[in-house]
Protein backbone atom coordinates (compact mmCIF):
# COMPACT_ATOMS: atom_id res chain seq x y z
CA UNK A 1 0.00 0.00 0.00
CA UNK A 2 1.15 3.37 -1.16
CA UNK A 3 2.06 5.68 1.54
CA UNK A 4 -0.33 9.06 1.51
CA UNK A 5 1.40 12.48 0.26
CA UNK A 6 1.77 14.93 3.17
CA UNK A 7 -0.11 18.03 2.88
CA UNK A 8 1.44 21.10 4.22
CA UNK A 9 -0.18 22.36 7.64
CA UNK A 10 1.21 26.13 7.86
CA UNK A 11 -1.80 27.14 10.40
CA UNK A 12 -0.65 24.65 13.33
CA UNK A 13 2.03 21.44 14.21
CA UNK A 14 0.04 20.17 17.19
CA UNK A 15 -2.84 19.66 15.37
CA UNK A 16 -4.07 15.40 14.53
CA UNK A 17 -2.13 14.02 11.86
CA UNK A 18 -5.30 12.03 11.12
CA UNK A 19 -7.89 14.44 10.91
CA UNK A 20 -5.87 16.73 8.72
CA UNK A 21 -5.00 13.98 6.39
CA UNK A 22 -1.94 12.21 6.88
CA UNK A 23 -3.26 8.99 6.16
CA UNK A 24 -5.42 6.04 8.07
CA UNK A 25 -2.54 4.07 8.67
CA UNK A 26 -0.60 6.75 10.72
CA UNK A 27 -0.63 6.51 14.31
CA UNK A 28 -2.94 9.71 15.36
CA UNK A 29 -1.03 12.05 17.58
CA UNK A 30 -4.30 12.98 20.24
CA UNK A 31 -5.80 10.20 21.79
CA UNK A 32 -9.11 10.97 20.80
CA UNK A 33 -8.45 10.54 17.28
CA UNK A 34 -6.18 7.31 18.10
CA UNK A 35 -9.81 5.54 19.55
CA UNK A 36 -11.40 6.84 16.05
CA UNK A 37 -8.88 4.95 13.91
CA UNK A 38 -8.94 2.05 15.86
CA UNK A 39 -12.89 1.22 15.48
CA UNK A 40 -12.79 3.11 12.02
CA UNK A 41 -14.85 0.65 9.47
CA UNK A 42 -13.81 3.17 6.13
CA UNK A 43 -10.96 5.24 4.32
CA UNK A 44 -12.85 7.26 2.75
CA UNK A 45 -15.09 10.61 4.43
CA UNK A 46 -18.60 11.08 1.93
CA UNK A 47 -18.77 14.64 3.23
CA UNK A 48 -15.36 16.64 2.65
CA UNK A 49 -14.06 13.84 0.26
CA UNK A 50 -10.73 12.96 2.03
CA UNK A 51 -8.71 9.86 2.12
CA UNK A 52 -9.33 9.40 6.24
CA UNK A 53 -9.97 7.05 8.68
CA UNK A 54 -14.23 7.45 8.66
CA UNK A 55 -16.85 5.22 10.51
CA UNK A 56 -20.06 5.11 8.35
CA UNK A 57 -18.40 6.88 5.81
CA UNK A 58 -18.22 10.36 8.05
CA UNK A 59 -14.24 11.31 9.18
CA UNK A 60 -13.89 12.46 12.97
CA UNK A 61 -13.38 16.14 12.42
CA UNK A 62 -16.63 16.33 10.01
CA UNK A 63 -18.28 14.84 13.41
CA UNK A 64 -17.04 16.79 15.38
CA UNK A 65 -17.67 20.26 12.78
CA UNK A 66 -21.37 18.97 13.10
CA UNK A 67 -21.33 18.87 16.70
CA UNK A 68 -19.79 22.43 17.25
CA UNK A 69 -22.32 23.73 14.75
CA UNK A 70 -25.31 22.07 16.80
CA UNK A 71 -24.07 23.31 19.89
CA UNK A 72 -24.27 21.98 23.06
CA UNK A 73 -27.68 21.75 24.01
CA UNK A 74 -28.45 19.76 21.16
CA UNK A 75 -26.93 16.55 20.73
CA UNK A 76 -29.45 14.52 19.66
CA UNK A 77 -30.17 16.20 16.68
CA UNK A 78 -27.22 16.60 14.43
CA UNK A 79 -26.77 17.34 10.80
CA UNK A 80 -23.54 15.33 10.23
CA UNK A 81 -23.73 17.15 6.83
CA UNK A 82 -22.92 20.55 7.83
CA UNK A 83 -19.52 20.36 7.47
CA UNK A 84 -20.23 20.34 3.68
CA UNK A 85 -21.63 23.79 3.72
CA UNK A 86 -19.87 25.59 6.58
CA UNK A 87 -16.53 23.96 5.93
CA UNK A 88 -13.55 22.91 8.83
CA UNK A 89 -11.72 25.09 12.10
CA UNK A 90 -7.96 24.66 11.39
CA UNK A 91 -7.78 22.84 14.98
CA UNK A 92 -9.21 19.85 16.09
CA UNK A 93 -12.17 20.35 18.29
CA UNK A 94 -11.87 19.08 21.88
CA UNK A 95 -8.55 17.66 21.42
CA UNK A 96 -6.14 20.25 21.91
CA UNK A 97 -5.79 22.14 25.07
CA UNK A 98 -5.08 26.12 24.67
CA UNK A 99 -2.37 27.74 25.46
CA UNK A 100 -1.47 29.91 28.70
CA UNK A 101 -2.54 27.11 31.26
CA UNK A 102 -5.99 24.92 32.47
CA UNK A 103 -8.86 27.39 31.79
CA UNK A 104 -10.59 29.08 35.45
CA UNK A 105 -12.47 27.37 37.22
CA UNK A 106 -16.13 28.85 37.71
CA UNK A 107 -16.86 30.67 40.49
CA UNK A 108 -19.09 28.14 42.89
CA UNK A 109 -22.08 29.30 44.60
CA UNK A 110 -21.85 30.48 48.23
CA UNK A 111 -23.80 27.76 50.38
CA UNK A 112 -25.85 29.16 53.24
CA UNK A 113 -24.52 26.73 55.70
CA UNK A 114 -21.62 23.52 55.55
CA UNK A 115 -23.48 20.28 56.68
CA UNK A 116 -21.32 18.03 58.75
CA UNK A 117 -21.98 15.12 56.53
CA UNK A 118 -23.28 15.57 52.96
CA UNK A 119 -24.73 11.77 53.03
CA UNK A 120 -25.88 10.35 55.73
CA UNK A 121 -22.74 7.72 57.40
CA UNK A 122 -24.47 4.17 57.87
CA UNK A 123 -22.63 3.65 60.91
CA UNK A 124 -20.70 6.23 63.48
CA UNK A 125 -17.30 6.00 65.56
CA UNK A 126 -18.57 7.20 68.88
CA UNK A 127 -15.98 9.64 70.55
CA UNK A 128 -13.50 7.44 73.64
CA UNK A 129 -12.15 10.57 75.18
CA UNK A 130 -12.47 14.75 73.78
CA UNK A 131 -8.74 15.63 73.11
CA UNK A 132 -8.29 18.94 73.05
CA UNK A 133 -6.44 19.97 69.77
CA UNK A 134 -2.54 21.03 69.53
CA UNK A 135 -1.85 23.13 66.66
CA UNK A 136 1.77 23.69 67.60
CA UNK A 137 4.12 22.07 64.89
CA UNK A 138 1.40 21.99 62.48
CA UNK A 139 2.60 23.07 59.00
CA UNK A 140 0.07 24.63 56.11
CA UNK A 141 1.85 22.35 53.79
CA UNK A 142 0.72 19.74 55.50
CA UNK A 143 -1.82 17.26 53.08
CA UNK A 144 -5.28 18.42 53.81
CA UNK A 145 -7.77 15.66 55.42
CA UNK A 146 -10.84 17.55 54.03
CA UNK A 147 -9.88 19.38 50.70
CA UNK A 148 -13.81 20.36 49.46
CA UNK A 149 -13.90 22.68 53.18
CA UNK A 150 -11.01 24.39 53.07
CA UNK A 151 -11.65 25.60 48.91
CA UNK A 152 -15.07 26.63 50.63
CA UNK A 153 -13.26 28.64 53.34
CA UNK A 154 -11.00 29.69 51.02
CA UNK A 155 -13.35 31.37 48.90
CA UNK A 156 -15.63 32.91 51.64
CA UNK A 157 -12.82 34.72 52.89
CA UNK A 158 -11.63 36.07 50.09
CA UNK A 159 -15.41 37.49 49.83
CA UNK A 160 -15.10 38.50 53.30
CA UNK A 161 -11.51 40.50 52.80
CA UNK A 162 -13.21 42.17 49.90
CA UNK A 163 -16.24 43.91 52.18
CA UNK A 164 -13.65 44.06 55.14
CA UNK A 165 -10.77 45.68 53.43
CA UNK A 166 -8.52 43.09 54.26
CA UNK A 167 -4.30 43.87 53.21
CA UNK A 168 -2.78 40.70 51.20
CA UNK A 169 -0.79 40.22 54.38
CA UNK A 170 -3.95 39.78 56.26
CA UNK A 171 -5.05 37.89 53.21
CA UNK A 172 -2.41 35.28 53.32
CA UNK A 173 -2.08 34.54 57.01
CA UNK A 174 -5.93 34.03 57.29
CA UNK A 175 -5.60 31.15 54.65
CA UNK A 176 -2.35 30.03 56.18
CA UNK A 177 -4.45 29.52 58.95
CA UNK A 178 -7.56 27.74 56.97
CA UNK A 179 -4.73 25.01 55.46
CA UNK A 180 -3.70 24.71 59.25
CA UNK A 181 -7.21 23.91 60.84
CA UNK A 182 -8.10 21.64 57.64
CA UNK A 183 -5.03 19.77 57.85
CA UNK A 184 -5.49 18.43 61.42
CA UNK A 185 -9.51 18.19 61.25
CA UNK A 186 -11.28 15.27 59.30
CA UNK A 187 -14.71 15.36 57.12
CA UNK A 188 -17.24 16.16 59.05
CA UNK A 189 -15.48 16.73 62.73
CA UNK A 190 -16.52 20.24 64.32
CA UNK A 191 -13.79 22.74 64.52
CA UNK A 192 -14.15 24.42 68.02
CA UNK A 193 -13.13 28.41 68.90
CA UNK A 194 -10.20 27.38 71.21
CA UNK A 195 -8.56 25.52 68.32
CA UNK A 196 -8.74 28.55 66.15
CA UNK A 197 -7.72 30.54 69.20
CA UNK A 198 -4.33 28.78 69.04
CA UNK A 199 -3.43 30.37 65.35
CA UNK A 200 -2.36 33.07 67.52
CA UNK A 201 0.94 31.10 68.37
CA UNK A 202 1.93 30.82 64.29
CA UNK A 203 1.60 34.61 63.61
CA UNK A 204 -2.21 34.59 62.47
CA UNK A 205 -4.67 36.36 62.99
CA UNK A 206 -7.26 34.25 64.97
CA UNK A 207 -10.32 36.76 65.16
CA UNK A 208 -10.06 36.80 61.38
CA UNK A 209 -10.42 33.15 61.27
CA UNK A 210 -13.68 33.50 63.69
CA UNK A 211 -15.16 35.70 61.41
CA UNK A 212 -14.62 33.09 58.24
CA UNK A 213 -16.37 30.30 60.75
CA UNK A 214 -19.16 32.82 62.04
CA UNK A 215 -22.65 30.84 61.32
CA UNK A 216 -21.68 27.68 60.18
CA UNK A 217 -22.44 24.42 61.40
CA UNK A 218 -19.29 22.83 61.89
CA UNK A 219 -18.03 25.93 63.62
CA UNK A 220 -18.76 25.03 67.84
CA UNK A 221 -17.99 28.47 69.77
CA UNK A 222 -16.88 26.92 73.01
CA UNK A 223 -15.33 29.91 74.44
CA UNK A 224 -16.21 30.28 78.25
CA UNK A 225 -18.23 33.93 79.23
CA UNK A 226 -15.33 35.36 80.88
CA UNK A 227 -18.23 36.54 83.90
CA UNK A 228 -19.24 33.18 84.15
CA UNK A 229 -15.12 32.45 85.02
CA UNK A 230 -15.46 35.14 87.66
CA UNK A 231 -18.15 33.77 89.33
CA UNK A 232 -16.40 30.24 89.44
CA UNK A 233 -13.33 31.58 90.73
CA UNK A 234 -14.84 34.04 93.73
CA UNK A 235 -18.19 32.45 94.57
CA UNK A 236 -17.20 28.89 94.73
CA UNK A 237 -17.01 28.40 98.37
CA UNK A 238 -20.92 29.32 99.11
CA UNK A 239 -23.66 27.20 99.62
CA UNK A 240 -25.87 25.46 96.54
CA UNK A 241 -28.50 27.80 97.92
CA UNK A 242 -27.21 30.75 98.26
CA UNK A 243 -25.24 30.49 95.23
CA UNK A 244 -28.66 29.51 93.06
CA UNK A 245 -30.03 32.76 94.25
CA UNK A 246 -27.14 34.62 93.49
CA UNK A 247 -27.01 33.45 89.77
CA UNK A 248 -31.54 34.48 89.85
CA UNK A 249 -29.45 38.11 90.83
CA UNK A 250 -26.99 38.10 87.79
CA UNK A 251 -28.80 36.57 85.09
CA UNK A 252 -31.96 39.58 85.60
CA UNK A 253 -28.44 42.29 85.97
CA UNK A 254 -27.44 40.80 82.69
CA UNK A 255 -30.50 40.19 80.55
CA UNK A 256 -32.90 42.73 82.41
CA UNK A 257 -36.24 42.22 82.30
CA UNK A 258 -39.63 44.20 80.55
CA UNK A 259 -39.43 46.56 83.03
CA UNK A 260 -35.35 46.93 83.95
CA UNK A 261 -32.95 47.42 81.78
CA UNK A 262 -30.14 45.11 81.40
CA UNK A 263 -26.54 45.95 82.79
CA UNK A 264 -23.01 45.86 81.53
CA UNK A 265 -20.73 43.52 82.79
CA UNK A 266 -18.19 45.92 84.46
CA UNK A 267 -21.40 47.57 86.49
CA UNK A 268 -22.07 43.73 87.43
CA UNK A 269 -18.39 42.91 88.33
CA UNK A 270 -18.69 46.17 90.49
CA UNK A 271 -22.07 44.84 92.35
CA UNK A 272 -20.82 41.50 92.84
CA UNK A 273 -16.95 42.72 94.38
CA UNK A 274 -19.42 45.24 96.89
CA UNK A 275 -21.18 42.54 98.06
CA UNK A 276 -18.40 39.72 98.16
CA UNK A 277 -17.04 40.49 101.53
CA UNK A 278 -19.99 40.52 103.16
CA UNK A 279 -20.60 36.68 101.54
CA UNK A 280 -17.28 36.08 102.57
CA UNK A 281 -18.23 36.96 106.36
CA UNK A 282 -21.62 35.65 107.03
CA UNK A 283 -21.98 32.73 103.96
CA UNK A 284 -20.56 30.15 106.50
CA UNK A 285 -23.50 30.81 108.80
CA UNK A 286 -26.28 30.60 106.13
CA UNK A 287 -27.15 28.29 103.44
CA UNK A 288 -30.00 30.40 101.88
CA UNK A 289 -30.13 34.36 102.08
CA UNK A 290 -33.80 33.77 103.35
CA UNK A 291 -32.08 33.72 106.84
CA UNK A 292 -30.28 37.19 106.54
CA UNK A 293 -31.28 39.88 109.41
CA UNK A 294 -31.27 43.20 109.43
CA UNK A 295 -29.38 43.92 112.66
CA UNK A 296 -26.57 41.24 110.12
CA UNK A 297 -26.61 44.11 107.67
CA UNK A 298 -26.91 47.00 109.92
CA UNK A 299 -23.59 45.59 111.86
CA UNK A 300 -21.55 44.76 108.83
CA UNK A 301 -22.57 47.89 106.97
CA UNK A 302 -21.59 50.13 110.14
CA UNK A 303 -17.48 48.73 109.93
CA UNK A 304 -17.53 49.92 105.89
CA UNK A 305 -15.48 52.37 104.41
CA UNK A 306 -17.67 52.77 101.55
CA UNK A 307 -20.76 52.19 103.50
CA UNK A 308 -23.25 53.78 100.98
CA UNK A 309 -21.78 52.08 98.00
CA UNK A 310 -21.90 48.59 99.68
CA UNK A 311 -25.53 49.43 100.90
CA UNK A 312 -26.64 49.94 97.44
CA UNK A 313 -25.29 46.65 95.89
CA UNK A 314 -26.95 45.04 98.89
CA UNK A 315 -30.42 46.82 98.18
CA UNK A 316 -29.82 46.19 94.61
CA UNK A 317 -29.88 42.21 95.19
CA UNK A 318 -32.29 41.90 98.03
CA UNK A 319 -34.69 43.74 96.20
CA UNK A 320 -34.41 41.99 93.05
CA UNK A 321 -34.68 38.84 95.05
CA UNK A 322 -37.88 39.55 96.62
CA UNK A 323 -39.20 40.84 93.42
CA UNK A 324 -38.47 36.72 92.68
CA UNK A 325 -40.61 35.67 95.49
CA UNK A 326 -37.04 34.06 96.81
CA UNK A 327 -36.83 35.77 99.75
CA UNK A 328 -39.71 36.28 102.34
CA UNK A 329 -39.08 39.77 103.33
CA UNK A 330 -36.24 42.42 101.92
CA UNK A 331 -34.13 42.60 104.97
CA UNK A 332 -32.91 45.86 103.66
CA UNK A 333 -35.93 47.89 104.22
CA UNK A 334 -35.61 50.59 106.18
CA UNK A 335 -31.27 50.21 106.56
CA UNK A 336 -30.03 54.12 106.03
CA UNK A 337 -27.00 53.32 103.92
CA UNK A 338 -25.90 57.25 104.06
CA UNK A 339 -25.99 59.14 100.51
CA UNK A 340 -23.53 58.55 97.62
CA UNK A 341 -20.82 61.05 97.57
CA UNK A 342 -21.82 63.57 94.69
CA UNK A 343 -18.38 65.23 93.14
CA UNK A 344 -19.23 69.11 92.09
CA UNK A 345 -17.98 69.92 88.81
CA UNK A 346 -15.46 72.27 87.94
CA UNK A 347 -14.17 74.18 85.09
CA UNK A 348 -10.94 73.96 83.46
CA UNK A 349 -8.00 76.31 84.20
CA UNK A 350 -6.60 78.50 81.33
CA UNK A 351 -3.70 76.54 81.57
CA UNK A 352 -5.23 73.26 81.20
CA UNK A 353 -6.78 74.66 78.58
CA UNK A 354 -4.03 75.85 76.99
CA UNK A 355 -1.67 72.31 77.10
CA UNK A 356 -5.24 70.93 75.46
CA UNK A 357 -5.15 72.58 72.95
CA UNK A 358 -1.39 71.71 71.93
CA UNK A 359 -2.24 68.52 72.35
CA UNK A 360 -4.72 68.37 69.96
CA UNK A 361 -2.87 69.73 67.19
CA UNK A 362 -0.17 66.64 67.26
CA UNK A 363 -2.92 63.70 66.66
CA UNK A 364 -6.12 63.80 64.37
CA UNK A 365 -7.87 61.49 66.00
CA UNK A 366 -7.25 63.51 69.01
CA UNK A 367 -8.26 66.54 67.86
CA UNK A 368 -11.57 64.76 67.07
CA UNK A 369 -12.03 63.45 70.96
CA UNK A 370 -11.48 66.94 72.06
CA UNK A 371 -13.60 68.28 70.17
CA UNK A 372 -16.87 66.17 70.48
CA UNK A 373 -16.36 65.80 74.31
CA UNK A 374 -14.94 69.49 74.54
CA UNK A 375 -17.74 71.58 72.82
CA UNK A 376 -20.69 68.93 71.88
CA UNK A 377 -20.32 67.30 75.52
CA UNK A 378 -20.70 63.89 74.21
CA UNK A 379 -19.56 61.06 76.56
CA UNK A 380 -16.87 58.56 75.98
CA UNK A 381 -19.12 55.66 75.02
CA UNK A 382 -20.40 58.16 72.60
CA UNK A 383 -17.59 59.00 70.78
CA UNK A 384 -16.29 55.59 70.42
CA UNK A 385 -19.24 54.43 68.96
CA UNK A 386 -19.89 57.28 66.46
CA UNK A 387 -20.53 56.11 63.17
CA UNK A 388 -19.89 58.06 60.00
CA UNK A 389 -23.33 58.51 58.63
CA UNK A 390 -24.44 60.50 61.77
CA UNK A 391 -21.72 63.18 60.66
CA UNK A 392 -23.23 65.11 57.63
CA UNK A 393 -20.44 67.46 56.88
CA UNK A 394 -22.31 68.93 54.07
CA UNK A 395 -25.17 69.46 56.11
CA UNK A 396 -23.29 70.83 58.79
CA UNK A 397 -25.18 68.84 61.16
CA UNK A 398 -24.02 65.86 63.99
CA UNK A 399 -26.55 63.60 64.75
CA UNK A 400 -25.07 61.16 67.47
CA UNK A 401 -28.13 59.10 68.98
CA UNK A 402 -30.71 61.40 67.13
CA UNK A 403 -29.45 64.09 68.83
CA UNK A 404 -28.96 66.28 65.62
CA UNK A 405 -26.98 69.07 66.74
CA UNK A 406 -25.09 72.27 64.44
CA UNK A 407 -21.83 71.16 63.48
CA UNK A 408 -19.21 74.27 64.41
CA UNK A 409 -16.51 74.94 62.51
CA UNK A 410 -13.56 73.56 65.10
CA UNK A 411 -15.21 69.79 64.77
CA UNK A 412 -16.32 70.36 61.27
CA UNK A 413 -12.20 70.95 60.61
CA UNK A 414 -11.05 67.88 63.18
CA UNK A 415 -13.29 65.23 61.90
CA UNK A 416 -12.29 66.15 57.97
CA UNK A 417 -8.69 66.27 58.87
CA UNK A 418 -9.18 63.33 60.54
CA UNK A 419 -11.11 61.77 57.45
CA UNK A 420 -7.94 62.49 55.41
CA UNK A 421 -5.90 60.89 57.66
CA UNK A 422 -8.00 58.16 57.50
CA UNK A 423 -7.97 57.29 54.23
CA UNK A 424 -4.42 57.84 53.79
CA UNK A 425 -3.64 55.24 56.67
CA UNK A 426 -6.11 53.11 55.68
CA UNK A 427 -7.97 53.73 52.29
CA UNK A 428 -9.42 50.16 52.03
CA UNK A 429 -11.14 49.94 55.42
CA UNK A 430 -14.89 49.66 55.52
CA UNK A 431 -15.34 50.33 59.10
CA UNK A 432 -18.90 52.00 59.63
CA UNK A 433 -17.34 53.71 62.12
CA UNK A 434 -15.77 57.25 62.56
CA UNK A 435 -12.65 56.41 64.79
CA UNK A 436 -10.45 53.50 63.71
CA UNK A 437 -7.66 51.89 64.92
CA UNK A 438 -5.05 49.63 63.43
CA UNK A 439 -6.83 46.17 65.23
CA UNK A 440 -10.35 47.89 64.06
CA UNK A 441 -9.62 48.95 60.96
CA UNK A 442 -10.16 45.54 58.79
CA UNK A 443 -13.24 44.92 61.33
CA UNK A 444 -16.99 46.63 61.66
CA UNK A 445 -15.89 46.99 65.67
CA UNK A 446 -15.63 49.98 67.35
CA UNK A 447 -12.64 50.79 68.94
CA UNK A 448 -12.06 49.96 72.99
CA UNK A 449 -11.57 51.52 76.23
CA UNK A 450 -8.15 50.76 76.43
CA UNK A 451 -7.48 52.97 72.91
CA UNK A 452 -9.50 55.87 74.06
CA UNK A 453 -7.64 56.05 77.41
CA UNK A 454 -4.61 55.74 75.41
CA UNK A 455 -5.26 58.17 73.03
CA UNK A 456 -6.09 60.93 75.77
CA UNK A 457 -3.59 60.28 78.18
CA UNK A 458 -0.86 63.01 76.98
CA UNK A 459 -3.63 65.46 78.36
CA UNK A 460 -3.83 66.77 81.60
CA UNK A 461 -7.67 66.06 82.38
CA UNK A 462 -9.74 63.21 81.30
CA UNK A 463 -12.87 63.62 79.33
CA UNK A 464 -15.42 63.68 82.14
CA UNK A 465 -13.54 67.14 82.76
CA UNK A 466 -14.03 68.38 79.44
CA UNK A 467 -17.79 67.39 79.02
CA UNK A 468 -18.17 69.06 82.56
CA UNK A 469 -16.02 71.95 81.27
CA UNK A 470 -18.83 72.74 78.25
CA UNK A 471 -21.91 71.86 80.45
CA UNK A 472 -20.73 74.44 83.14
CA UNK A 473 -20.01 77.33 80.34
CA UNK A 474 -23.78 76.03 78.80
CA UNK A 475 -25.16 76.88 82.43
CA UNK A 476 -23.32 79.91 82.85
CA UNK A 477 -24.61 81.57 79.86
CA UNK A 478 -28.17 80.20 80.36
CA UNK A 479 -28.35 81.35 83.69
CA UNK A 480 -28.32 77.90 85.29
CA UNK A 481 -31.61 76.83 83.73
CA UNK A 482 -32.11 73.22 84.09
CA UNK A 483 -34.48 72.76 81.33
CA UNK A 484 -32.59 73.93 79.19
CA UNK A 485 -29.28 71.81 80.43
CA UNK A 486 -31.53 68.58 79.87
CA UNK A 487 -32.51 69.73 76.31
CA UNK A 488 -29.51 70.36 75.03
CA UNK A 489 -27.38 67.64 76.43
CA UNK A 490 -29.73 64.91 77.22
CA UNK A 491 -28.94 64.97 80.85
CA UNK A 492 -31.23 63.44 83.46
CA UNK A 493 -33.01 65.57 86.27
CA UNK A 494 -30.56 64.73 88.71
CA UNK A 495 -27.55 65.79 86.36
CA UNK A 496 -29.04 68.97 85.07
CA UNK A 497 -29.89 70.37 88.64
CA UNK A 498 -26.26 69.92 89.67
CA UNK A 499 -24.91 71.28 87.38
CA UNK A 500 -27.21 74.46 87.95
CA UNK A 501 -26.92 74.12 91.40
CA UNK A 502 -22.94 74.39 90.93
CA UNK A 503 -23.25 77.36 88.35
CA UNK A 504 -25.26 79.13 91.59
CA UNK A 505 -23.09 78.59 94.18
CA UNK A 506 -20.22 79.75 92.03
CA UNK A 507 -21.87 82.68 91.26
CA UNK A 508 -22.91 83.65 94.91
CA UNK A 509 -19.60 82.46 96.27
CA UNK A 510 -17.89 84.79 93.51
CA UNK A 511 -20.78 87.66 94.73
CA UNK A 512 -19.37 87.24 98.23
CA UNK A 513 -15.65 87.64 97.75
CA UNK A 514 -16.49 91.01 95.44
CA UNK A 515 -18.46 92.56 98.42
CA UNK A 516 -15.95 91.73 100.79
CA UNK A 517 -13.56 93.45 98.28
CA UNK A 518 -15.62 96.25 97.82
CA UNK A 519 -16.03 96.70 101.45
CA UNK A 520 -12.09 96.30 102.15
CA UNK A 521 -11.90 99.11 99.88
CA UNK A 522 -14.16 101.23 101.20
CA UNK A 523 -13.01 100.83 104.92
Amino acid sequence: MSRPVRRSRPWSTRSCRDCLGWGWLDRPRCKACWGFVAKATGRHCDICQREVAATDGICRLCRRQASLIAGPDNKTRVDLTVAARTGHQLFIIGTLRPRGGPPPRPALAEPTSVGLHSVPPRWTELTLFDMPRNLRGVSSKQPLLDPQLAEFLTSRAARIAELRGWPPRTVSSVGRGIRILCAVHRPGERIRASTIAQLTHTAVPANHVLEVFEDLEIFLDDRPDSLDLWCQKHLAFLAPGIRAELDTWIRILRHGTPRRRPRARSTIITLLSLILPFLTEYGGKYTTLRQVKRDDLTAWLAHRPHRAYDASALRSLFGTLKAERLVFANPMRGVNGGKLATTIPASLTAEEVEVIAHAALQDPALRVVVALSGVHALPAHQIRTMLLEQVDLAGRRLDPECLNRPLDDYTAEAITNYLDYRHRRWPKSTNPHLLISRNTATTTAAVGTFWMDKLVKPLPVGLDRLRQDRILEEALASGADPLHLAHVFSLGAKASLRYAAAVTASAAEQERQRSRTDGAVRG
